[in-house]
């Protein structure tokens, strides 16, 4: 069928959108050496700083998935998205760690909305035939936030300072939120898809079925994984391998390019079996599985012997990461109504970002004491057992949802 224009310009500002939420969030952890010569911090005042984001990240996922429920896309999503890019910009203003600290919370308070309302965008605009293409369009977005980052900053820190690296991307933040403004009206009905007429249902009516809390504890499991890396590998490469400001910013890309190019081949793959009349749900369920296979690698990190090895492991799990980050997605839109899609994202971000949040308290003063090898050991068992729990729930995944 032929999707309106504005489809595929909804589906370009949300490739921005997505791209800038992440690269805002990533800006703290490739400045962190600098900012720790900045404001005098050790690795505990920096696992104090992603606190402040993580704490009330947690929480408002939760609460903008009701938000996005009750008063849709349009004026949820251009809310959040000027108000982190305020945030970003009250980051490159800060003169001392209490300044810092509290633009990095309202960040956290801003941010999580992104995602509960692009599930919703995309199960309003895209029919679910075409579902699948235009999501795997979309779901390189945040690995480009991540490749660019590191170049953008080093760049604006070396030819300016620290401070421009959060202030620009701010201001292009708020551009974008007042295109999404402008932009997101009329959404079409699809005839086998109408739009509900019931309210959302409420907040315990959808914790009583048993698949959201399948899909809560899986993302428990995997979500600090991404989260360790997003906010403690660039420090990691520059302070035990060697690496300055100025080569992060030519290398530190390599690990999320990588993840994009195999996230769009694996969205490939899985429109070729589901076209063909294979479960949705098996399908992604056996991509997770197979991803998973290769999240060991990641413990042998600290034994690479060269920057180029330690590349090449780190991009291997960046590659798990985010090819669950995609497949949660498909998932969720596969086995649950759309009315409700966007709080259950809420949910699903919200636990993860707690598991993140409950790891990134230890850390710190867990490589402070006992380096990162204990670390890498660890999260490496996360996505297999994770994967493991899924498998052998594929039944329940696959059965309706209570009455």
């Amino acid at each position: 069928m032929t999707l309106p224009r504005r489809s595929w310009l909804l589906l370009a500002l949300l490739f921005g959108i997505g791209l800038l939420n992440y690269l805002d969030r990533q800006t703290l952890s490739i400045l962190k050496a600098t900012l720790k010569d900045e404001f005098a911090l050790t690795d505990t005042h920096y696992s104090y700083l992603v606190t402040a984001f993580m704490a009330p990240y947690i929480f408002f996922y939760v609460v903008s998935g009701r938000l996005v429920d009750r008063f849709g896309t349009r004026a949820s999503l251009s809310v959040f998205a000027a108000m982190w890019s305020f945030a970003n910009i009250l980051s490159g203003l800060a003169q001392n760690f209490g300044q810092l600290a509290g633009a990095r919370a309202l960040l956290g308070a801003a941010e999580p909305g992104a995602f509960p309302a692009i599930q919703r965008v995309m199960m309003t605009w895209f029919p679910k035939e075409r579902r699948a293409f235009a999501w795997s369009l979309l779901s390189p977005c945040t690995t480009v936030g991540a490749i660019i980052a590191p170049p953008l900053v080093a760049t604006l820190t070396g030819l300016w300072n620290w401070h421009l690296a959060f202030i620009l991307p701010g201001v292009a933040g708020l551009v974008l939120a007042l295109a999404w403004w402008f932009s997101d009206r009329n959404p079409p009905v699809f005839p086998a898809e109408p739009e509900p007429t019931t309210t959302p249902p409420t907040l315990r009516a959808i914790l009583q079925d048993r698949r959201v809390w399948l899909l809560l504890a899986a993302r428990a499991l995997t979500d600090p994984v991404w989260y360790f890396h997003l906010f403690w590998l660039p420090g990691y490469l520059q302070e035990r391998l060697g690496v300055s400001l100025t080569q992060l910013g030519w290398i530190g890309w390599i690990p999320s390019f990588v993840a994009s190019g195999a996230v769009m081949a694996t969205g490939g793959t899985t429109d070729f079996f589901v076209a063909r009349g294979h479960s949705p749900v098996r399908v992604r369920v056996t991509m997770f599985a197979a991803a998973a296979l290769f999240a060991p690698i990641g413990a042998f990190t600290t034994f690479a012997p060269s920057i180029p090895w330690a590349l090449v492991m780190l991009s291997v799990v960046a590659i798990v990461c985010q090819i669950w980050f995609f497949g949660q997605g498909l998932l969720v839109a596969d086995v649950f109504p759309r009315h409700t899609a966007a709080t259950i994202a809420g949910l699903l971000g919200a636990v993860g970002a707690s598991g993140g949040l409950l790891l990134n308290l230890v850390a710190g003063p867990l490589i402070e004491h006992a380096g990162y090898i204990t670390i890498f050991t660890g999260l490496a068992c996360l996505h297999p057992l994770a994967a493991l729990m899924l498998w052998r729930a594929r039944p329940l995944l696959a059965a309706p949802a209570p009455a």
